[in-house]
C-alpha cells in the first residue's frame, strides 16, 4: 500500500492544542469559582459588619464614653442576632480593641465597616469571612475539572486523530487501487501498440514474402526468411499476452484461473487441485489481473523453488475479501525477497500476506474487495 502520512503530522499539531485547552479548563473553571465565591464571602462578610456597626452606633448614642465598657451586654445582643458567627474584630477610635467577638484561627478575608455617630468614626468592624472551606471546595472542584479535562482532552485528540488515520487509510488504498489501474492501463496501451503495430507491420511482411515465393523467389531463402518473421510474431504474441492476459477477458477471472491450472498442470507434470466458489463479484479489471498474476507467481514458484508433485489452489470469497491460499508437498515457498511480485502485487490491491514459515509450504493472500461489484 502507497504511504500516505497525515496521521502523524496531524497529531503532532493536534497535541498542544489539546493540552492547552484542557489545561485551561482545568484551571480557568476552579479559579474562577473560588474568586467568586470569595467575593460573595466577602460581601456577606461586609453586610454582617454593617449589621455590627449600626448595633454600636445604637450603643454610642446611649453612652458616649462607656459604651466600650458594656462588651458583655454588646455581645449577648449581637450574639442573640446571630452576629457572631464568623471572625469579628472592633476597634475603638484609639485603636484599641473592644472584646466582641474573635479574629478566628485560619485565613479570613476581611472587610472593614467604620462605625460613625453623626458624621464622626467611633470605631472600626473588622468582619471576616473563613476561606478554609473555601479552599477544600475550590481543591474538590480543581480535582474533578482535571479528571474530566483529561476525558475531554483524550476524546478531542482521539477523535480527530482516529478519523484523520482511518482517512489516510482510504486514500493509500484509492491510490494504490489507482496506481494498479494505471498500470493496467499502460500494459492494455503496449499491447495495443505491439499488436496494431509491430504485429501488424510482421504479418503484412509474412503474407508478401508468400506472395513473392508464388512468384519464384527461392524456397529455401523464403523459408528462412519465413521463419524469422514467424518468431518476430510469437515474440510480440507472448510479449501483448504478458502484458494483458488473454484469459480474462474472455473466461473471468475464475475461468483464466481453472485454465491455467489445468494448462500448467499439464505442462509440469506437477497434480494441481483447485478449489473455487461457484461465482464471484465482478471484480475491477486491474484486481482481476492482479489476483491471476499472483495465481501465476505461486505456481511457478511451487515448481521452480519448492520442487513439488502435488500442489493446491483454494480461492474464498469471505465477506468483504477474496483469499487465495497455496500449498504443496515440497520443500516450501521460497523467502519473501525472493517472491518480490507477489509482495508489491498484493500490495498494489491493499491487501496482507501471510508468509509461511521457513520450510513450510501453506501460503495465503487476502485482498478487500471494496472496489468489486455484486
Amino acid at each position: 500500500m502507497i504511504p500516505v502520512a497525515l496521521t502523524r503530522p496531524f497529531a503532532r499539531r493536534l497535541l498542544p492544542l489539546v493540552l492547552v485547552a484542557s489545561g485551561l479548563f482545568a484551571l480557568v473553571v476552579p479559579l474562577a469559582h473560588h474568586l467568586d465565591a470569595r467575593g460573595r464571602a466577602v460581601l456577606g462578610a461586609r453586610e454582617r459588619g454593617e449589621r455590627v456597626a449600626h448595633v454600636l452606633a445604637e450603643a454610642v448614642r446611649d453612652r458616649p464614653l462607656l459604651w466600650r465598657y458594656d462588651a458583655a451586654k454588646l455581645s449577648g445582643r449581637l450574639h442573640q442576632d446571630g452576629l457572631l458567627g464568623g471572625p469579628l474584630v472592633v476597634r475603638d477610635r484609639q485603636n484599641r480593641p473592644v472584646p466582641l467577638g474573635s479574629p478566628g484561627s485560619s485565613a479570613v478575608a476581611w472587610a472593614r465597616v467604620p462605625v460613625e455617630v453623626e458624621g464622626a468614626p467611633v470605631a472600626i468592624v473588622w468582619s471576616g469571612a473563613p476561606l478554609a472551606p473555601l479552599r477544600h471546595e475550590s481543591l474538590r472542584l480543581l480535582a474533578g475539572c482535571l479528571l474530566l479535562a483529561s476525558i475531554l482532552g483524550a476524546l478531542l485528540f482521539l477523535f480527530p486523530v482516529r478519523t484523520v488515520a482511518r482517512a489516510e487509510e482510504r486514500i493509500a488504498a484509492l491510490l494504490a487501487e489507482r496506481r494498479v489501474a494505471l498500470q493496467d492501463e499502460e500494459r492494455r496501451r503496449i499491447a495495443r501498440e505491439l499488436h496494431d503495430g509491430a504485429g501488424q507491420a510482421l504479418t503484412a511482411a509474412r503474407l508478401q514474402l508468400l506472395a513473392l515465393r508464388k512468384r519464384g523467389l527461392a524456397p529455401g531463402d523464403a523459408a528462412q526468411v519465413e521463419h524469422h518473421l514467424d518468431e518476430a510474431l510469437e515474440e510480440v504474441r507472448r510479449s501483448t499476452s504478458a502484458l494483458l492476459p488473454a484469459p480474462l477477458a474472455t473466461l473471468g477471472f475464475l475461468g483464466a484461473v481453472r485454465k491455467h491450472c489445468a494448462s500448467y498442470a499439464r505442462a509440469t507434470g506437477v497434480d494441481i487441485s483447485l478449489e473455487t466458489p461457484d461465482e464471484l463479484p465482478e471484480l475491477p479489471p486491474p484486481m482481476a489481473a492482479g489476483l491471476y498474476r499472483i495465481v501465476q507467481e505461486a505456481l511457478h514458484n511451487t515448481v521452480r523453488h519448492a520442487g513439488a508433485a502435488r500442489a493446491s489452489v483454494r480461492v474464498s470469497h469471505l465477506r468483504d475479501a477474496l483469499s487465495l491460499e497455496f500449498d504443496d508437498d515440497g520443500r516450501g515457498f521460497p523467502d519473501q525477497a525472493s517472491s518480490q511480485s507477489i509482495r508489491e502485487r498484493v500490495a498494489g490491491l491493499g491487501g496482507a500476506v501471510d508468509w509461511p514459515e521457513p520450510g513450510r509450504s501453506h501460503l495465503r493472500v487476502r485482498i478487500p474487495l471494496g472496489g468489486a461489484t455484486p
